[in-house]
């Protein structure tokens, strides 16, 4: 079995990288679209009870039969 390092990033950086010659304005300046962002949240809504039912099943099978 590996051993873990340990190790821990104390800052993480970010950057995005652009296409040369894109006009950054509109980028940082651009509204969210609200069909992108409810799409977002459904995604994540799904994501979470995928969790949350994998979990439940895997507790279900750590248990002893009754």
């Amino acid at each position: 079995m590996a051993r873990p390092r340990g190790t821990t990033a104390e800052k993480l950086r970010v950057v995005a990288d652009t296409a040369p010659g894109a006009p950054a304005a509109t980028v940082a300046t651009s509204k969210s679209d609200p069909r992108l962002v409810n799409l977002v949240r459904l995604l994540a809504r799904q994501a979470a009870r995928d969790f949350v039912q994998a979990e439940t099943d895997r507790r279900k099978r750590d248990r002893l039969p009754e």
